[in-house]
C-alpha cells in the first residue's frame, strides 16, 4: 500500500511500504538460532537470507503447550512455533511446531525410511522432509508435571524444496528442531532443561 500523505512522501519515509524484510538466521524464529545452529539452518534451507518471521515465538507457544497440559490434550502439532522461508527460489520452507505425545509414542520404535534414530530427549527422528524430538518437561510453571511430566513433541516439516536426503541435511534439520526445543525447554522452566543438552552432539542409533 502505498503512502498518500504529502508530508511522508515529502520526507521520503514509508520503509515499511517496501515490501517483506529479509534478515539472517540469526534474527529467525524469536532469535534462537545463532553460531553452529545458524549455519545449520542455512543448510537446511539452502539459503542464507530469510523472511522475517516468528517474534514472540516463545511466547507464544510455552503458553500454548501450558494449555495443552492443563487440559490434559495431546496434540501433537499443536502450536506452530515458527515458519522459516528462504529468500532465493528453490530455497525451502520450513514449518516448526510443539505439541504433546503420549508415552507409548516415544517407545515406538518405528519410522520412515527417509529418517534416521538419534541418541537425543527420549526420542529423535533426523528426517529428509520431517523430523522430530520429543523430550519430558518437569516444571513449577506447568502444575502437576512433578507427578506426571509433561510430555513435548517438537516436530519440523518442509512444505516445499526437492532435497537429497543426505545424512548432512536430515542432521541439520535436527540440530535446527534441537535449538528451537530447546529454547522453549527453558521458556518452560523446566528441570535440566527437559533433558536436552545445552550443545548437541548427534549420535546415530
Amino acid at each position: 500500500m502505498l503512502a498518500l500523505g504529502l508530508g511522508v512522501s515529502a520526507c521520503g519515509s514509508g520503509d515499511e511500504d517496501e515490501g517483506p524484510r529479509f534478515v539472517g538466521a540469526e534474527k529467525v524464529c524469536d532469535s534462537v538460532f545463532s553460531g553452529d545452529v545458524a549455519a545449520a539452518l542455512e543448510t537446511a534451507i539452502g539459503d542464507t537470507t530469510f523472511l522475517a518471521n516468528g517474534d514472540g515465538a516463545l511466547d507464544r507457544t510455552a503458553t500454548a503447550v501450558k494449555d495443552f497440559y492443563a487440559d490434559g490434550q495431546d496434540v501433537n502439532r499443536g502450536q506452530k512455533f515458527c515458519s522459516v522461508n528462504g529468500k532465493k527460489r528453490g530455497s525451502g520452507g520450513m514449518d516448526i511446531s510443539f505439541g504433546l505425545y503420549k508415552q507409548e509414542d516415544a517407545l515406538s520404535e518405528g519410522h520412515s525410511a527417509s529418517q534416521r534414530p538419534y541418541d537425543l530427549g527420549k526420542r529423535a527422528l533426523a528426517g529428509t522432509k520431517n523430523s522430530s524430538l520429543y523430550f519430558e518437561c518437569v516444571s513449577p510453571r506447568l502444575d502437576g508435571s512433578d507427578k506426571e511430566a509433561a510430555r513435548v513433541l517438537g516436530g519440523l516439516r518442509y512444505s516445499d524444496r526437492e532435497l537429497e536426503g543426505t545424512r548432512a541435511e536430515q542432521e541439520a534439520n535436527l540440530t535446527v528442531l534441537h535449538a528451537a526445543s530447546l529454547a522453549l525447554a527453558k521458556k518452560l522452566e523446566c528441570e535440566n532443561n527437559g533433558g536436552l543438552p545445552t550443545k548437541v552432539v548427534l549420535q546415530p542409533k
